[in-house]
């Protein structure tokens, strides 16, 4: 079966469980608990024949046809084909009041957790979570696939919207061959149809949470439009990820550079260092009990509960800058056929191991830095809005971040970062922010890994960002090699030290700038950042035919401030 283009959405409504008949509400239970049994019992198998229906390149996924072969019995088969009139697992006898079709979904169900499990334990090893060791009183939902299952417009004192599902607890038994049917109320919103309604309905769950409380889950596939407008412009969004400034994204066009926006979050820095001190005290008061003699599990129990809550402040945070972040890339969809560049910073935590000179500080931000977490959320809401982010030619893409920051933007020569939030380049003398620097190289990267972009011409450095990435030897001046020359004595100007960026990546301590808030009309007091003033006042933008005060307004009109 072919797997159709999409990415899948899942809306969780709630059932009008109060509404409902003490019958339909036993009903329910039944199935969902005659379910639950069906997946147990298939996890079993798989778990003993692990050995037998593992396929595939990597090992990690199982044979639906040689499971079938050890649960279910086939008389009725197609021609060329041999009966199944004995199996070693009969599950037709063991579970009579089961349909045919509701045992595939149970079987899928299973297969389907159990090939998370084998990826989880390529990743973690053994110590991934078990699906079979899942604690006996928690059910195991089915997926109902659309085949199975009707959302129903009913308007009655009841409900409005009715989950039509299939009933064989009585008709399986007696092999029937219309099976009953129940009608379950939902509590549909219009936030909830409004999701349904974006794409396909392909599955729903029933399921119940901690509380008893039942749901359904509505899985929704919303296809994917491979081919962005042609009559818009091409631009390329770069972001350039940090912790007390959450995000820089400049616009990239092959004209120039358009406009530059920073994501500032310094409520959750210091909430967070807030926390980071009380984990901190807790686990000095448990050590020291230990070390004492005394108990010190309530200690360790306020520890645990500690430790969740700065995970889920983290967590809010995180949502609302990717909240943000996308509402900023719908804004510019309508002007541009956009592509997103996210810098990838892989290795980084490497350079942040003890015995590295980093010192405690520096490790502990880097280690409480989620930017994986940032980038998968992007990605899964622009692949709801219906980008494409996967396989050849993306429109979103996390790029290799190394030396994006200590690299210059106009020359392609390494600079130096006098403070944090400061780029300079002494080989053509180009001043600006340093995380404003970092964007536009992660944006450049892009250009240079995409080749359907490679055709679009321009002027400024849209080209010669093309150029640098596809050649091998970078084509400079030659008096800007003689002065390159005469810095470094002869020696590369890439340190031989560094890992991956360079050591004033936007991953440290940034100098506190101001929000968006803060924009002024005049550009001289665009921003108290002492970069980003004086990039305002003296630079252009290189390779644009308009005039510095002319580029100034128009980038101001756009929303940010003038990038050179």
């Amino acid at each position: 079966m072919a797997r159709s283009k999409g990415v899948t959405i899942s809306v969780k409504v709630p059932i009008n469980w109060e509404s409902m008949t003490e019958r339909t509400r036993q009903r329910i239970r039944q199935t969902v608990g005659r379910d639950t049994r069906v997946i147990r019992a298939f996890l079993g198998i798989i778990e003993q024949q692990e050995d037998k229906l593992l396929t595939g390149k990597n090992r990690d996924r199982i044979d639906d046809g040689k499971l079938d072969k050890l649960t279910v019995t086939a008389l009725k088969v197609k021609s060329g084909y041999s009966q199944r009139l004995t199996v070693q697992h009969n599950f037709k006898v063991r579970f009579p009041r089961i349909s045919q079709n509701e045992m595939i979904e149970c079987r899928q169900t299973a297969v389907a957790l159990y090939e998370s499990y084998l990826k989880l334990r390529r990743k973690k090893g053994w110590k991934a979570s078990h699906p079979t060791s899942i604690n006996g009183s928690r059910r195991i939902p089915r997926w109902v696939f659309s085949q199975r299952f009707k959302l129903v417009e009913n308007r009655t004192s009841a409900s409005r919207w009715w989950l039509d599902i299939r009933d064989s607890l009585d008709s399986a038994p007696e092999k029937r061959i219309r099976h009953d049917r129940l009608n379950i109320p939902l509590k549909i919103s219009p936030f909830h149809l409004n999701q349904i309604r974006r794409g396909e309905v392909k599955a729903v769950q029933l399921f119940t949470d901690r509380k008893r409380k039942w749901w359904v889950t509505i899985a929704v596939r919303i296809p994917i439009d491979d081919s962005p407008e042609e009559s818009l412009p091409v631009a390329i969004l770069g972001i350039d990820l940090g912790i007390e400034k959450a995000a820089c994204a400049t616009l990239l066009t092959p004209e120039k550079t358009r406009e530059t926006r920073y994501f500032v979050q310094r409520e959750k820095v210091d909430v967070i260092k807030k926390y980071d001190r009380l984990v901190a005290d807790l686990q000095r008061e448990m050590y020291t009990r230990r070390n004492n003699g005394l108990p010190s599990d309530r200690v360790a129990e306020k520890l645990r509960l500690m430790r969740s809550k700065r995970e889920n402040v983290a967590k809010e945070y995180d949502r609302y800058l990717v909240r943000q972040l996308l509402d900023y890339i719908s804004e510019l969809s309508k002007n541009y056929t956009l592509y997103v560049a996210i810098g990838r910073l892989k290795n980084i935590r490497m350079r942040a191991r003890k015995g590295n000179y980093r010192g405690r500080r520096f490790r502990g931000m880097i280690h409480s830095w989620a930017f994986a977490r940032i980038t998968d959320s992007l990605r899964h809401g622009l692949a709801q809005q219906g980008w494409k982010v996967k396989g050849k030619d993306p429109r979103f893409r996390a790029v290799p971040e190394g030396w994006t920051s200590i690299m210059c933007w106009k020359c392609g020569s390494k600079g130096t970062r006098p403070k944090q939030n400061y780029f300079h380049c002494p080989v053509c003398g180009y001043s600006i922010n340093a995380d404003l620097n970092g964007s536009a190289n992660i944006a450049a990267r892009l250009l240079t890994l995409t080749k359907s972009l490679h055709s679009v011409r321009g002027l400024g450095l849209w080209t010669r960002a093309v150029v640098r990435g596809t050649t091998n030897r970078r084509a400079r001046p030659k008096a800007q090699r003689r002065i390159s020359k005469r810095l470094s004595k002869g020696k590369s100007l890439l340190s031989t030290k560094e890992l991956s960026s360079g050591s004033g990546e936007s991953a440290a301590v940034h100098f506190a700038q101001t929000s968006l808030a803060s924009f002024s009309d005049e550009a001289n007091r665009s921003d108290n950042d002492p970069a980003v003033v004086r990039t305002v006042e003296t630079l252009s933008v290189a390779g644009s035919d308009a005039p510095a005060a002319v580029q100034e307004k128009e980038a101001r009109s756009s929303g940010g401030i003038p990038s050179r």
